[in-house]
């Protein structure tokens, strides 16, 4: 119950956050191209504020901690994990503060790290581990898309 309390909280926030970035927006077009598929802005990385930065920093550092445990595999090292991400990402989004194109792609990026945090917590081992393998990786390759 509380997995889907924070989730929903999450993805209010997001739809908060990205309704705001609309209604700012209203009657404006600025010649970007809504994504929705994690990309390169024109080749470069997007350009993420300081909390989104130190907020995504602490994710990774949780996960390589879950990663470097000799236990990590089982499923109560999996549930902390977890718990310990969606923490985290409620904080991702109650701090969200970017707008513009840099703010549509973190959503990109987030959207299906949300998904396997959902994951983790499945019951069934193999499917919560297949979940947060793809989260590391996800968390690994956010600095390949942002700065």
């Amino acid at each position: 119950m509380r997995t889907i309390l924070i989730l929903v909280a999450a993805a209010v926030g997001l739809f908060s956050c990205s309704q705001e970035h609309k209604a700012g927006e209203a009657g404006h077009h600025h010649g970007h191209a809504v994504h929705t598929e994690l990309a390169l802005n024109d080749g470069e990385r997007w350009q993420a504020d300081e909390a989104t930065n130190d907020n995504i920093a602490q994710l990774q550092q949780l996960m390589e901690e879950h990663l470097s445990q000799p236990d990590a595999d089982e499923p109560e090292a999996v549930h902390e994990l977890s718990r310990a991400m969606q923490l985290g990402f409620q904080e991702v989004f109650e701090e969200c503060r970017m707008k513009g194109p840099e703010h549509d792609m973190l959503h990109v990026y987030l959207m299906p790290m949300l998904e396997d945090v959902k994951a983790l917590e499945s019951g069934k081992a193999e499917e919560s581990l297949a979940a947060r393998d793809r989260l590391a990786e996800q968390l690994e390759a956010y600095q390949t898309y942002f700065k």
